[in-house]
């Protein structure tokens, strides 16, 4: 069973943060593990956030982001293709959903994942109503 993973579910493995504990139990049940290649800048956007704002130390952070190029080892990448844009511009539209989390739903259909992993309420409603299983880390 393929599980798509989208950043939130990537940073509470990488941070400490509720639903951290269940993310983990999310990533070692998948079979196989799915993501947006975006999942890079978003990760790497939210981590930088976390040090300017003093919720990491340069030494934290620089250990955070190589756990992050340890996760996506473990992950299957999906290229942020023209075709998967405009697949995401109608999800944006009809979905209500932001930029990314569109791209992140879009990324999902296209792989066929059964799963998808994200804290986003508006992002997991949509993944429902498209007939994908959701699994948040927040247990929400």
């Amino acid at each position: 069973m393929i599980t798509y993973v989208d950043t939130s579910t990537f940073l509470k493995r990488l941070l400490e943060e509720d639903g951290s504990a269940r993310a983990d139990v999310i990533w070692e049940s998948a079979d196989v593990l799915v993501s947006a290649a975006l999942v890079v800048v978003e990760s790497r956007a939210a981590l930088a956030t976390a040090e300017r704002g003093g919720r990491l130390t340069v030494r934290e952070h620089r250990a955070v982001k190589a756990g992050l190029v340890d996760l996506l080892e473990e992950v299957a990448i999906v290229e942020v293709t023209v075709e998967l844009v405009a697949v995401a511009a109608d999800l944006a539209e009809e979905e209500a959903l932001r930029g990314y989390d569109a791209v992140h739903l879009a990324a999902a259909l296209e792989v066929g994942a059964q799963i998808l992993t994200t804290s986003d309420s508006a992002l997991c409603a949509a993944a429902v109503r498209r007939g994908l299983h959701v699994a948040n880390p927040l247990g929400i």
